[in-house]
């Protein structure tokens, strides 16, 4: 059911970050719903089909974006990576991970964004993508990163709901 439900989700969310959210702009930063859903899911201890949703998410990322498409296949793993890792190793609070996670994220696929721009030929002064993107990027992302954590537990409980113990 998981990996069924990942079709139309990630669909969603790219109709969702291409049209609506793409208007919606910090400065010149703006969110990533997959990369935010990506994190919050990936945080969720029931789920069993993260990677597939990551893989999933990045082939569809690199397939409408307009950076290099190997920017999101190497972000999107290097967030469900972390996210495993945190939730298994450094904390047990998920608000806190998830915004560990979102963070840490955000500025991994701002940056490489940013390093793959500049290999490809754009010259964007350091200061100014970093001042004009990649901090509202971040700040933006930790703005959203509340209630997609939400939505996200909430779907989680439905497909996997919790055996009761008697």
């Amino acid at each position: 059911m998981g990996t069924l439900l990942a079709f139309p989700i990630v669909f969603i969310l790219l109709m969702l970050q291409t049209t609506l959210f793409s208007q919606v702009t910090l400065l010149h930063g703006s969110v990533d719903l997959v990369l935010l859903w990506l994190a919050a899911w990936s945080l969720q201890k029931q789920v069993t089909s993260a990677w597939f949703w990551t893989f999933l998410g990045a082939i569809a990322v690199a397939y409408i974006t307009a950076i290099p498409w190997y920017v999101p296949i190497i972000c999107y793993p290097f967030v469900t990576f972390i996210a495993k890792w945190v939730n298994k190793r450094v904390w047990q609070s998920p608000l806190l991970m998830m915004f560990l996670v979102t963070m840490v994220s955000s500025i991994v696929s701002n940056g490489l964004s940013y390093v793959a721009l500049a290999l490809s030929g754009v010259s964007i002064p350091l200061k100014t993508g970093l001042v004009q993107v990649m901090i509202p990027s971040v700040l933006i992302n930790l703005l959203l990163a509340l209630p997609m954590y939400a939505i996200v537990r909430d779907t989680a409980q439905w497909v996997y709901p919790l055996e009761v113990v008697e």
